[in-house]
């Protein structure tokens, strides 16, 4: 199986915590190597690279020569996967969502914790974790239309003042009984590294220590279910990070993109093997406790309340979006350009960037989040036209949306505005809507509280 290596790494001097001198040292070593690296040395090297090689011969005679040694962390990856199966990709809730947690008991007769959240923080339907996988009722919802089973669903207690998408704890019923994974493999494993082949074996004989060494889980084909929805869960020890896994079949991934339900982004194609891999650890994995089949009643039955609830929705206007545009860039301005000039103004009345006007007279682009970067006019021309040009030999789109780009995301979505004011958040991966905001104020608004 064809896979990639990437070692992330830095020098030590022996016995000695590193000050700014020897820092110093370490990035000068880096850039002699044509290499870049952060402010204290920390450099990636892609095995790939022509030149990995010579990397390593001179890390290795560097620490030779001069008493030092190497610390790195290797992780491998296949690129090039395909498969009947994914797993299902999840991102932390937001701070302000996660406001509280609750203590339930659970099937094993112990007790869980499970989130108390303030849902309107959340912006996407893209599955969630902490203190276990969530998805968004729309997933639930195309779960039950489309006769998909074998799955409890908790709800995520909301305890938010506003109107909002509502979330579930999801538990698949299909556990699958072994996962071949890293399990806490180090370089002292000599026998399994050996194994493992590529360039692993002399990072390992280089390296005087290896934080991490993470390799791809791999699943075998006899333990896999005929379709549907399954987990894999293994706990956590001292020395290994555990496993909690959803795997969501192709034909049912298929059925929940189609429901929007879930995106290609939040989907990961795994290894399904019919042995497992030289060194790998195949580990059996274990039931995971759930909550109650009472608390799970008792929680929909809450669910159903809070849907019929008068909770208001949330509105913010364009005055609050730009105070809080303005807040953002006397905070950082080292982030944003300065405002668009009046001619721009007077030349785009009759075009979707007349809606955008009143924040480029605040910042003609600037970095709004961790998340977000708003395109300066000049910019945003060149992108909407590639965007367009690239969707234009896009056939198996049933709908070519309309707007102009006006900002970029950190994993390369692309952000628009519609002629209605209506804000699209368009994947890289997939040509299909993300997320959508009924009004330029209510992205900004929410991209900005993205740090918050």
């Amino acid at each position: 199986m064809v896979f990639k290596e990437k070692l992330t790494w830095i020098l030590d001097q022996k016995q000695k915590r590193l000050c700014e001198k020897e820092y110093q040292i370490n990035i000068d070593f880096v850039h002699s190597l044509g290499k870049k690296c952060d402010c204290v040395g920390w450099s990636v090297l892609n095995m790939d690279e022509p030149d990995a090689e010579f990397v390593l011969d001179e890390i290795q005679a560097f620490c030779k020569k001069n008493g030092w040694t190497a610390r790195g962390w290797y992780e491998r990856s296949y690129p090039k996967i395909t498969s009947d199966w994914f797993e299902l990709k999840t991102n932390g809730f937001k701070d302000a969502t996660i406001c509280d947690k609750v203590v339930v008991p659970s099937d094993g007769g112990t007790e869980l914790s499970l989130a108390i959240i303030q849902a309107y923080h959340e912006l996407s339907h893209s599955p969630k974790e902490w203190l276990g996988i969530c998805v968004s009722e729309r997933f639930r919802n195309a779960c039950l239309k489309n006769n998909i089973g074998g799955i409890d669903f908790c709800w995520v207690q909301d305890k938010g003042k506003y109107d909002s998408v509502q979330w579930f704890y999801i538990y698949p019923q299909r556990q699958i009984a072994r996962i071949a994974c890293d399990r806490g493999l180090k370089k002292t494993d000599i026998f399994k590294i050996r194994a493992l082949g590529g360039a692993l074996p002399k990072i390992a004989s280089i390296f005087s220590e290896l934080q991490h060494i993470e390799l791809p889980d791999c699943y075998l084909a006899e333990d896999m279910p005929s379709g549907g929805i399954a987990y894999a869960y293994c706990p956590s020890t001292n020395s290994y990070c555990g496993r909690n896994k959803i795997l969501v079949h192709k034909d049912t991934a298929q059925i929940l993109i189609s429901e929007k339900a879930l995106s290609q982004t939040d989907l990961k194609p795994v290894c399904v093997l019919d042995a497992c891999p030289k060194g790998y650890t195949l580990d059996k994995t274990q039931k995971k406790s759930i909550p109650t089949e009472e608390y799970i009643s008792q929680s929909l039955i809450s669910y159903e309340r809070i849907k019929t609830s008068s909770r208001p929705a949330r509105s913010i206007s364009e005055k609050d979006a730009l105070k809080a545009f303005r807040k953002a860039k006397s905070e950082h301005k080292e982030d944003f350009q300065k405002r668009i000039g009046k001619t721009v103004i007077e030349s785009v009345t009759e075009t979707e960037y007349i809606l955008l006007m009143p924040y480029y007279q605040i910042a003609n682009g600037g970095f709004i989040s961790d998340e977000y970067e708003l395109l300066s006019y000049e910019k945003s021309l060149v992108s909407t036209k590639e965007f367009f040009d690239v969707l234009e030999k896009e056939e198996l789109l049933p709908e070519i949306p309309e707007g102009k780009v006006f900002a970029i995301c950190a994993d390369g979505d692309v952000v628009l505005v519609t002629g209605q004011g209506k804000v699209l958040r368009f994947g890289h991966e997939a040509p299909e809507i993300i997320n959508d905001w009924q009004t330029l104020a209510q992205f900004f608004f929410d991209a900005i509280s993205e740090n918050e």
